[in-house]
């Protein structure tokens, strides 16, 4: 009876001191002003919730990254907010084709975008079991916030002692360049302005929603997935780090949109160490 499979968002679901995040001031807009105009349609003003977000998932399944065939992208951009009874289809259908063409251009750092991804080098919606032995939140707390800015200004973890097994989904696996990396999309709304996907309000809403704790998972995982394939695997030489994609804010800024981070080498192994039953 006190064995199950538990996940990050079970996990995660209860923690104190969360992070509020400060409406960016703005001027009032004509819209506003009168509201008998129509709202233009941008990628900030695409519909928001989990089903949106998951719309936007499932494109990022079906489109060939490397593919530069604007009209084969149209047509699966088309197809799917017609299958998926979305309104205004013509108007929404160019305006996702441009916003995913400067998605999958985007400079992750300075060699890497989504659109260099070959696809035998990624794995979309890797599923992933991690055997866990009896954890206990105080002491996930103390190794996390001691190795992770982000977990030292989040609120405390709460849950129940638990055990058996971690399940998770992992938006994007891919190996570039020798090394390998996660990538999370993220739909959130955090403003209608390019400048207010700035890495303050990304910080402010990676810990709000505890997704720190979430690619140290993530991390975890991959961690014990190269160390049973790769003979050489070390982690500094073949972990490259995880992506937190803000996809509202990556068009064309290329200081807006991306959160980046690489866990050090001694949370991951502290997670393992938990998670195996063993002392830290």
């Amino acid at each position: 009876r006190n064995w199950w499979i538990s996940s990050y968002s079970s996990l995660s679901r209860f923690h104190t001191g969360s992070h509020q995040i400060m409406p960016t001031k703005r001027e009032t807009t004509e819209l506003e002003l009168n509201p008998i105009l129509e709202e233009q349609k941008t990628p900030f003003s695409f519909p928001r919730g989990a089903k949106h977000g998951s719309f936007l998932h499932l494109l990022f399944e079906l489109i060939d990254f490397q593919n530069n065939d604007k009209a084969q992208l149209n047509a699966i951009v088309e197809e799917q907010l017609s299958k998926h009874l979305y309104e205004n289809v013509e108007i929404w259908t160019p305006i996702l084709v441009d916003w995913f063409e400067q998605i999958l251009a985007f400079p992750l750092n300075e060699k890497l975008s989504l659109n260099k991804l070959k696809p035998e080098s990624k794995k979309v919606e890797m599923q992933f079991f991690i055997d866990m032995k009896p954890l206990q939140a105080y002491k996930v707390n103390q190794l996390i916030k001691q190795h992770d800015p982000l977990s030292a200004r989040a609120g405390e973890l709460h849950f129940q002692s638990v055990q058996g097994f971690l399940k998770g989904f992992i938006d994007l696996t891919f190996e570039f360049e020798g090394k390998y990396y996660l990538l999370d999309y993220k739909s959130n709304y955090l403003g209608d302005q390019l400048a207010d996907y700035n890495q303050t309000n990304i910080e402010n809403m990676m810990i709000e929603h505890r997704y720190d704790f979430q690619y140290q998972l993530y991390s975890l995982a991959l961690h014990r997935l190269l160390r049973s394939r790769l003979p050489d695997y070390d982690y500094e030489r073949h972990i490259g780090g995880v992506f937190y994609t803000f996809i509202r804010g990556m068009q064309d800024e290329k200081n807006c949109g991306v959160y980046f981070n690489k866990p050090e080498f001694a949370l991951i192994d502290g997670l393992d160490k938990l998670f195996s039953g063993e002392k830290i």
